[in-house]
């Protein structure tokens, strides 16, 4: 299952941007990869491991962000892997999961 977090958030003053590399930060020290500019995913193993990760994001949210908009999206393995890329290329961590997840 992967969790996949978008976020929005102002940048105008230094306490926004202190705020805003916060978040980033913490999406990177808990595992998170980065597909775009304030997009972030992470693939757990199963749906109730990904329900937690998201109920750990809200807790750190409700503390250290004010405003802004931050949204959540859940995919399976299955839905992730036919997301396709229109401009660009794939991370080389995006390659890296998916050839582990469905070389078996």
């Amino acid at each position: 299952m992967w969790l996949v977090v978008m976020f929005d958030l102002p940048t105008q003053t230094k306490k926004d941007r202190k705020r805003y590399r916060w978040l980033y930060q913490y999406l990177q020290k808990q595992g998170y990869i980065r597909l775009q500019y304030s997009v972030y995913a992470k693939v757990f193993s199963s749906v109730g491991s990904a329900v937690n990760g998201k109920k750990r994001l809200k807790e750190f949210l409700k503390i250290n962000i004010k405003n802004g908009n931050v949204r959540f999206l859940m995919f399976t393995d299955a839905q992730f892997a036919n997301m396709e890329v229109i401009i660009g290329k794939p991370t080389k961590e995006e390659k890296y999961i998916q050839k582990s997840l469905f070389d078996f």
